[in-house]
């Protein structure tokens, strides 16, 4: 009986915010509710949000957007995670921790933070990726890359999903890099 007790906090806290909240959810596809009203107000609808949800093209292109971004960013990840951990686990020695630590940092950082740090890098008028394009549109070779103009990258659907994917492919990669490094570290070198 004791391990029971010692598991019914995580249990408790699993079914409040965990179970609950996807039942509950799944009882809501069903209903039409107005939420100020309160529960009183729910009617029951059947399938009508989901015919609803399938009609609507919103729907389609979130679920589009978010597949470019698994793929965008999550596919680079795992294409950069593994060499660098080889690289880590190999090569490193006793700085290994220290390279492990560092890649993790960003994962641990307050998402706030991040997006502080993100939208003052890509501000329109003051930020570093536009300062850095200017000068470079002055070079003489590489000028006609880049034209002098501050790009809205936070301001544009076809400029902020690459830099979205770039901030989510940042601040996960050096989670898989300590996954691969770690599955690297079982392996058995005897043969």
């Amino acid at each position: 009986m004791a391990p029971y007790w010692l598991l019914s906090p995580f249990l408790l806290l699993f079914l409040v915010f965990g179970l609950f909240p996807i039942g509950f959810s799944f009882f809501l596809m069903f209903q039409a509710w107005d939420p100020v009203q309160g529960l009183s107000s729910m009617t029951y609808v059947g399938l009508e949000n989901i015919a609803f949800a399938i009609e609507d093209p919103l729907v389609w292109l979130s679920l589009k957007n978010t597949l470019w971004l698994a793929i965008v960013s999550g596919l680079p990840q795992h294409l950069v995670a593994i060499p660098m951990a080889y690289f880590i686990n190999e090569f490193l020695g006793k700085w290994r921790n220290a390279a492990m630590g560092a890649y993790f940092l960003p994962y641990i950082t307050s998402t706030v933070a991040i997006a502080i740090m993100f939208s003052s890098l890509f501000s329109t008028d003051y930020g570093v990726v536009n300062v850095v394009l200017t000068h470079m549109s002055e070079w003489p070779l590489v000028g006609w890359l880049f034209p002098g103009a501050n790009v809205d990258w936070l301001g544009q659907a076809e400029t902020i999903k690459p830099v979205v994917a770039m901030v989510v492919f940042w601040r996960y990669v050096g989670f898989n890099v300590i996954l691969y490094v770690a599955a690297m570290q079982a392996i058995s070198r005897e043969q």
